[in-house]
């Protein structure tokens, strides 16, 4: 007869292992401190449950059926998993580990960042796996909410509302012009800016960049004449011509490396940029999750220029 794990409470299991191996209810009840009422009721719905006695009185002991003694071994079992896993669960030690994380980055922050993460992460937990994700913005909450990511850097946005979030750091923008460039040299203002052609990172084929809205609001624009899919080509591609360069100043330290360009001043004002850790509140308490943040934290504190 086939019994659906659904009628089975799990605590009824607990129930069945403790009369089982108590040899009766009342033992049962004093090791699982319950009233003795409460574990002969359970009994009752474990023998609905299975349909069979379970458990038949001989003398003054409770005998198992041969149904109960085919099943207390996959009971003790799954019992055993269960508690193995709740162990596991509220227990995590990074030397140990063999967790795999999803961290969603954009492809600058990932240039910039995830390097030094790694090497933290993996000095104290060798067995775990480090996964840097793109992701879109839409959809990040949804990602964070089904474990996909089990955490995110980014922007405050509408689609991060209703997650929980900590502050990283604040960037400024900057602009990027290579050394003996024409028209720059140690400073640039609003009409050489609008006057030199741009290139501009991001994953997304077209849209504005918040330097393009920022000038949007003075009925000004600029003309970028190339679109690079991260920030290290358009650093580069800086590199090799005339054009110029708007990103986040910490983007520019962490890539002047690659290529000594001047770093210099936006000629307009634009908002700060506030990068931030976020997470969803169903792994609030994870004990996994806590150490990656935490050392996401350092990281930003004591590595980020």
């Amino acid at each position: 007869m086939t019994r659906p794990i659904s009628r089975i409470d799990l605590n009824l299991l607990g129930v069945f292992e403790a009369i089982y191996s108590r040899g009766g209810v009342t033992a049962a009840a004093r090791h699982l401190h319950l009233t003795q009422s409460a574990i002969s009721h359970s009994l009752a719905k474990l023998r609905v449950a299975f349909d069979d006695e379970l458990f038949v009185r001989f003398g003054n002991a409770m005998v198992p059926t041969a149904l109960a003694r085919a099943i207390i071994g996959p009971v003790r079992d799954a019992l055993g998993m269960v508690e193995q896993a709740l162990v596991a669960a509220a227990r995590f030690d990074p030397a140990t580990t063999q967790r795999s994380f999803r961290i969603g980055l954009r492809q600058a922050n990932e240039a910039r960042f995830f390097a030094d993460l790694v090497s933290r992460a993996l000095a104290q937990a060798p067995g775990a796996t480090l996964v840097s994700v793109n992701f879109r913005r839409s959809e990040i909450a949804a990602a964070l909410a089904h474990g996909e990511l089990d955490m995110a850097i980014d922007v405050p946005s509408a689609a991060s509302e209703g997650l929980l979030a900590e502050p990283l750091r604040t960037d400024t923008m900057v602009v990027a012009a290579r050394r003996g460039h024409p028209a720059v040299d140690g400073a640039i203002d609003l009409a050489t800016y609008l006057a030199c052609d741009h290139v501009h990172a991001s994953p997304r084929s077209t849209g504005l960049g918040l330097e393009d809205q920022a000038l949007a609001t003075k009925g000004l624009s600029r003309t970028v004449r190339v679109r690079c899919q991260n920030i290290w080509s358009a650093w580069q591609t800086v590199a090799r011509s005339d054009m110029i360069l708007t990103l986040l100043d910490a983007h520019a330290r962490a890539l002047r490396p690659v290529a000594d360009h001047q770093v210099l001043p936006l000629p307009f004002p634009i908002a700060a940029w506030p990068l931030q850790l976020l997470w969803h509140e169903s792994a609030a308490q994870d004990p996994g999750n806590a150490w990656l943040r935490a050392l996401v934290q350092e990281t930003f504190a004591g590595s980020m220029p």
